[in-house]
């Protein structure tokens, strides 16, 4: 039979070097949990980058498409202008008949009586 010193020591050394194993496993496994962690925080950083840069380029190309919507609805009001006005000074009879017309389509398309109180005398 062995000494108990020896056996001490043996299982001792083995525990140290069990020991020793598991921080080295630990060790591995954070230092790869870590590299996913980076991984993921550099995929997710370049995805909302590119999502910004998107976003940004839209938002660039509707306010230009808005721009050119509003210099082509001035220029359509301004040559709508100026026609009204020409018809106005040349022709001014025809422009309060067009009015008078337009007034009569408008009233015909409006409901009659809708039976609210007071339009068939009733209280």
């Amino acid at each position: 039979m062995k000494p108990l010193s020896e056996t001490a020591r043996e299982t001792t050394a083995k525990v140290s070097e069990v020991a020793q194993k598991t921080a080295e496993n630990a060790k591995q496994t954070a230092e790869a949990a870590k590299a996913r962690i980076q991984d993921g925080y550099g995929r997710a950083r370049a995805a909302t980058s590119e999502l910004a840069a998107k976003g940004a380029e839209q938002a660039a190309v509707a306010r230009d498409a808005a721009g050119e919507a509003l210099a082509k609805g001035k220029e359509q009001a301004k040559r709508a202008n100026s026609k009204l006005k020409d018809v106005a000074e040349k022709q001014p009879i025809a422009l309060v008949a067009g009015a008078a017309a337009i007034g009569a389509l408008l009233g015909a398309l409006l409901p009659k009586g809708g039976g609210s109180k007071g339009d068939d005398g009733e209280a």
